[in-house]
């Protein structure tokens, strides 16, 4: 049975634990929280405090709570364990991102990236070499963007890279499109703040030679950051991510 500790008790955290309960196929060691109002009546090996020891004791962690996890932390995990990534704008500083790379690489272990809110990455990924532009454009409304605009914003428009920076819990969806197309300078980012909307919703627009794909993804709202569809492709990455398949995978 494949051991599993958790960073992390929100919205996706809470949903994910729930569906490991649900399907017994893996044993929960640790629970990260940020205090006890996160507690939510469930029997769980809860911890305030991370320690390398946590680590230890686990076949996978899942981070589910922010970006600043992964550079602290990211690579005392994988001198462990592997580690499947929510917050994956942390990946936008090149540097850590190298770390993290040369970390799995010492100590065979994974970094699984999970897709989050959208779909196809891994046709993205195939057609890297053919793609020419890649944009991806987010609205969401001004609460869940921890602003207060009375009409339709154009909150930000330019590289990917610097949105993970001004926007690291709200654009994790960017960063995946990046990482498995572009890479953070090349693909092109808009964030919307718009007060009639109540969901989160994610146009891709690509193009390269002799393609043109658009996707477009809607979400309820969650209340927070978080779209309705992101818990339960969560447990689908988790699950992917627990059977060991590659080094640094989109899942």
């Amino acid at each position: 049975m494949k051991k599993v500790g958790f960073i992390g008790y929100g919205t996706i955290g809470k949903q994910i634990v729930k569906q490991v309960q649900e399907e017994g196929n893996y044993s929960i060691e640790f629970v990260v929280i940020g205090d006890d109002k996160e507690k939510d009546g469930q029997e769980l090996p809860y911890v305030k405090e991370i320690t390398s020891d946590l680590f230890e004791k686990v076949d996978l962690v899942v981070e589910v709570a922010h970006a600043d996890i992964i550079e602290k932390y990211g690579e005392e995990i994988l001198s462990s364990a592997d580690l499947l990534a929510f917050s994956t704008t942390a990946f936008s500083n090149e540097e850590l991102y190298q770390r993290i790379l040369e970390s799995s690489k010492k100590y065979r272990t994974k970094v699984y990236i999970p897709h989050g809110a959208i779909l196809g990455l891994d046709g993205l990924f195939d057609g890297r070499m053919v793609i020419d532009s890649v944009t991806i454009t987010t609205t969401k409304s001004p609460k869940s963007l921890g602003r207060q605009d009375a009409e339709r914003t154009v909150v930000y428009e330019g590289s990917t890279k610097e949105i993970c920076k001004l926007y690291p819990r709200n654009v994790n969806v960017h960063a995946a499109i990046a990482m498995a197309g572009l890479g953070f300078d090349k693909t092109k980012s808009v964030l919307i703040s718009d007060p009639s909307v109540s969901t989160n919703a994610h146009v891709i627009l690509i193009k390269g030679q002799g393609i043109e794909f658009e996707l477009k993804i809607t979400s309820i709202s969650l209340g927070g950051v978080t779209g309705a569809y992101t818990p339960i492709s969560a447990f689908g990455s988790l699950q992917r991510a627990a059977s060991n398949q590659k080094d640094f995978i989109f899942v």
